[in-house]
């Protein structure tokens, strides 16, 4: 596949919250959104199939695994490695956006704690860990179809995530913002930490835009 195969009219991306689906909106129209739970995502990779895509996209940010990788770094996959399975990815656009290339590790549950993010790292090498790619990547290979994975990191391997940002998103892909409220209410002490994320976060969708607007060109 040629580099500039993310841009094709047939592509189909996935991601997990609404945020990322405004910065993949120049790759593809076809954009479905799983609100982080990966039996939506692989059922939507079904569907956007179904309605025509001859390839599949993971695209969001993810925990950093590698110290390497600061917030905002960018990920392309040439492999995505699960509990039980690894699945081959294309990484052929990874020059033009300047993105590290290597192992995502698609993970069923949130990865909220330095430990567990330095267990996967050792166990897997895997430089970024997300909720979709796993998933998503399953269906591709199952259907016989490409897949791509672009993913920015928003935690970085040295950071671990506030009870608030483990809480489930609505089914549009947005925080619920009563129960992030009452999170910080019965532990105000995480308001640092969930800021810090916060703001790791913006940085990263930040950086997804540009490397959408540099994919589309």
């Amino acid at each position: 596949m040629s580099e500039v195969a993310p841009v094709s009219a047939q592509i189909g991306v996935v991601v997990g919250i609404a945020a990322e689906a405004k910065s993949a909106h120049r790759l593809s129209a076809n954009i479905l959104c799983s609100g982080g739970l990966p039996d939506i995502a692989a059922n939507q990779a079904h569907a956007l199939i179904q309605t025509g895509a001859t390839t599949l996209m993971s695209f969001g940010i993810a925990g950093g695994l590698s110290s390497k990788l600061r917030p905002g770094s960018l990920v392309v996959a040439d492999e995505v490695i699960t509990e039980f399975d690894r699945y081959p990815a294309l990484a052929s656009c990874a020059p033009m956006i300047r993105a590290h290339v290597g192992p995502v590790y698609g993970s069923w549950t949130i990865v909220s704690t330095t430990a567990e993010k330095r267990a996967i790292r050792k166990r897997t090498g895997a430089l970024v860990v997300d909720m979709e790619s796993g998933p998503v990547a399953r269906v591709a290979m199952e259907a016989g179809i490409p897949f791509i994975a672009l993913r920015a990191v928003a935690d970085p391997a040295t950071h671990g995530l506030p009870p608030a940002a483990l809480l489930p998103l609505d089914e549009k892909g947005q925080p619920n913002l009563l129960a992030v409220f009452g999170s910080i209410l019965k532990n105000p002490g995480q308001i640092p930490a969930l800021m810090s994320t916060g703001n790791q976060t913006r940085i990263a969708l930040r950086r997804l835009r540009w490397a959408g607007r540099k994919l589309s060109r």
